[in-house]
């Protein structure tokens, strides 16, 4: 029995005995449950259970000759259906944490307590952090940033999201980065840039000022991002940038 394509039902949604039992339907036409269980080697309850689920599914019919019951596989093609279930599923329940999403973020919002330093790592949890960041919807953001680092870690496609979001916010940014190779960037909407050379000011970990929040993320080697809630440190980090800025 090919392996290959029980594989390949399984990641349909049929379970491994599903797909033995189909596929062998298949392979060898109409049989008895008796003729099946032995081909497809499963004990004559399980081999019943299987042909009851698949015919649910669609998958296989059923027939009398004598006194005897036969089954038989439909189609390939309502395979597709399976699909077809799985996606309307999917669209279902997208639907459903939307709304769950919408309810808690109005919790989330009526929190006044929350923890002054978030932590996040990996890319993933870098993804996260830089979400969080547009999720402020700040008037304007400052950040600091190593282009070769973030290119190693985010496709091009993944940061222009991040840009996208950001003009879409109406978020105003100043970015202060280094390149070790290319030319110059042209400013995209509602963006300014300032280019320093790594010997000047180097650094490894880019930094992000908005509101009274200041993110940093270790690019270099571990990815570690860290967020801090403080209008004090805020402030701090904002006055270094403009400094910085104007030098």
């Amino acid at each position: 029995m090919p392996r290959t394509l029980i594989e390949k039902l399984l990641e349909l949604g049929l379970t491994d005995k599903e797909s033995a039992v189909y596929i062998a339907l298949i392979q060898a036409g109409e049989m008895t449950a008796e003729q099946a269980a032995t081909l497809t080697k499963l004990n004559r309850s399980t081999t019943y259970v299987q042909l009851k689920q698949l015919i649910e599914r669609g998958l296989v019919s059923t027939f009398k000759r004598g006194k005897k019951t036969f089954f038989a596989a439909e189609s390939p093609s309502n395979l597709l259906r399976i699909v077809e279930q799985r996606r309307e599923v999917v669209a279902q329940q997208e639907l459903e944490l939307k709304v769950i999403v919408t309810d808690l973020l109005k919790v989330y919002g009526k929190v006044v307590e929350r923890p002054s330093v978030r932590v996040f790592e990996g890319k993933e949890g870098l993804v996260s952090m830089r979400s969080a960041i547009l999720d402020q919807k700040t008037p304007e953001m400052r950040a600091v940033t190593s282009v070769d680092h973030m290119r190693r870690i985010f496709s091009k496609e993944e940061l222009m999201q991040f840009t996208e979001r950001r003009e879409k916010n109406g978020t105003k940014s100043m970015v202060i980065y280094s390149l070790e190779k290319g030319d110059d960037f042209t400013p995209l909407k509602l963006q300014t840039f300032k280019r320093v050379s790594k010997k000047d000011l180097p650094f490894s970990c880019d930094v992000y000022i908005y509101g009274d929040f200041v993110s940093f993320a270790s690019t270099d080697n571990q990815i570690v991002g860290v967020t801090i809630a403080s209008a004090a440190i805020a402030s701090t980090i904002k006055a270094l940038f403009e400094t910085a800025w104007r030098s």
